[in-house]
């Protein structure tokens, strides 16, 4: 006798191989058989006929590293049928963290509001808290480079001293042993824009000998796109380990062809043999705190020295020139009217308004309406969101067509309840594997619905070195997924974009129901990956 056995489902085995009518059993958290028509007993059976089961889609890029202390059950990852999560993304994370206030200032998602606890100075403190009272998910936590940078150096803009280098590759060092997936860096923002080549050759190699990868948000992707994307590939090379290019769509400014970058990256994988894999959200849009459209001395240093120049008229004035001849990578974009509000505690009724309308009711230029509503929230002033155009429609295409790219959210955990009920990061936080479905596989039928779950599964599990992971295969994880397909439906929304998705009928994490028919077990089964 087994666990489960899900029957007579349509199943998509992950890898992009055609689907198959069939049955699956569940023994001990793992896929013991899948064949056309399992003879045995089990503890439970599900009838999954005219349904499709797949592998539970693993989001490879998300900033959900302290929204899950504040809530658990993850569910607006659960409920869009996400069972493994890689945190850390962008250099961005809440550990190593020996000065706690400097720490919290490159945690996405930290707020004090939360009531939850930044107690921890190593990577293994974190990652004891984070899992000891367990998860709804698995997660794969990256070290990232900021919160490294900034316990050793602050935000000095300089290349560290040798001595400040051992001190960096030891935090690598002990975030690996610790079970660190691997290293992430955030070149466009401060502090990982202030570090060489050879500083981070040096610390991703401190995780290549451990078995990580190295995810990069690279450092342009514009004026110096191939540029940027070739420091990436010599830092994968040198350091000998997997890479991640993250949401790698050329900003809509680019002046260099996305063909070249791209043929660029496949020479390396074809005539190097390296492993490199790169990845999107599905949407023209992306998330950004608002403060870095101010320049970054602004906002580099402790909340009190920050918000203390956030109350400075002399401040505001020094930075006038800013966006009256803007060479910010977000104000490049357009004008204040391409970009839009969607998070801030102290100006709800604000939320889904342009910078454009924002400035007029508040009757300031641009540069005091954003010093306004950043100043607003207070120490939580980098929880103040905006979205702003990520890419072109055909260059996102584009991306997404690519068969080495993932798709993944850039979002986080969130729920529209407790803590986190106000708490609004983007779309893809809530429904980025049904959108990319919708859309992109059943409306505009650019994938086959086979190949639309490859890229959210066994590929991620692939880029991300997680075995036993992102397919229906016996003896790998049963992490499962069973939907409707008639039944799926995108409820969010640009200007509400916190609503669940239809269709999602049974999520299991670890062999253990998470989600059922839209009633969430709270159970807790989720590891941390890679195990």
């Amino acid at each position: 006798m087994v666990d489960l056995i899900i029957r007579s489902g349509h199943i998509l085995d992950g890898t992009g191989a055609p689907a198959r009518k069939g049955d699956i059993a569940v023994q001990e958290g793992k896929i013991v058989e899948i064949t056309d028509s399992i003879d045995m007993h089990a503890e439970r059976e599900w009838n999954a006929a005219g349904k499709y089961v797949c592998p539970g889609f693993i989001d490879i890029h998300t900033h959900s590293d302290f929204s899950l202390l504040a809530n658990r059950f993850a569910e607006s990852s659960v409920r869009q049928g996400i069972t493994t999560l890689v945190t850390g993304n962008c250099g961005h994370g809440p550990a190593p963290s020996p000065d706690r206030e400097l720490g919290k200032q490159v945690t996405i998602g930290y707020s004090e509001n939360f009531n939850t606890d930044f107690g921890w100075d190593h990577f293994a403190e974190y990652l004891e808290d984070l899992f000891s009272p367990g998860l709804s998910v698995n997660v794969a936590p990256l070290v990232p480079h900021g919160s490294i940078r900034l316990a050793v150096m602050g935000y000095d803009a300089r290349p560290p001293t040798k001595v400040e280098l051992e001190k960096m590759k030891d935090f690598v060092d002990d975030a690996m042993s610790a079970g660190a997936a691997g290293f992430s860096t955030g070149l466009e923002y401060s502090p990982g824009q202030h570090a060489d080549k050879n500083e981070l050759i040096a610390l991703c190699s401190v995780a290549a000998s451990h078995g990580g990868i190295y995810a990069s948000h690279i450092r342009n992707r514009a004026d110096t796109f191939m540029e940027s994307v070739i420091e990436s590939l010599n830092i994968i090379r040198k350091a000998g380990c997997p890479g991640q290019l993250s949401h790698l769509a050329p900003r809509p400014y680019a002046n260099e062809k996305f063909d070249e970058v791209l043929e660029t990256i496949y020479q390396a994988r074809d005539q190097e043999s390296l492993e490199i894999g790169i990845d999107t959200f599905p949407d023209v849009w992306a998330p950004g705190p608002v403060v870095t459209l101010l320049p970054p001395w602004v906002y580099e240093d402790t909340p009190d020295r920050v918000l203390d120049r956030l109350n400075s008229p002399d401040v505001v004035d020094q930075c006038r020139e800013t966006f009256q001849n803007p060479t910010n990578y977000l104000l490049r974009l357009g004008g204040f009217e391409s970009f839009y509000l969607t998070c801030s505690k102290s100006y709800p009724e604000l939320v889904g308004r342009n910078f454009q309308e924002i400035s007029e009711i508040f009757g300031a230029d641009h540069t005091e309406t954003i010093f306004k509503l950043v100043l607003a929230d207070g120490s939580d002033f980098y929880n103040v969101m905006l979205r702003h155009i990520y890419a072109t429609p055909e260059d996102l295409q584009q991306l997404l067509l690519q068969p080495i790219c993932s798709i993944e959210s850039d979002g986080v955990t969130t729920a529209p309840y407790g803590p986190l009920k106000d708490f609004v990061f983007n779309r893809s936080s809530y429904c980025y594997t049904i959108r990319f479905l919708m859309e992109y596989v059943i409306d505009q039928k650019l994938f086959t619905l086979e190949e639309g779950i490859r890229k959210m599964t066994s590929l991620p599990a692939d880029s991300a070195r997680l075995k036993g992971r992102g397919r229906l295969k016996e003896d790998y994880t049963a992490d499962i997924l069973i939907f409707s397909l008639e039944d799926l439906k995108d409820n969010t929304t640009d200007d509400k974009p916190s609503a669940y998705p239809d269709g999602i009928e049974l999520v299991m994490v670890n062999g253990s129901i998470v989600l059922e028919q839209g009633t969430h077990s709270q159970a807790l089964p989720g590891q941390m990956l890679p195990n």
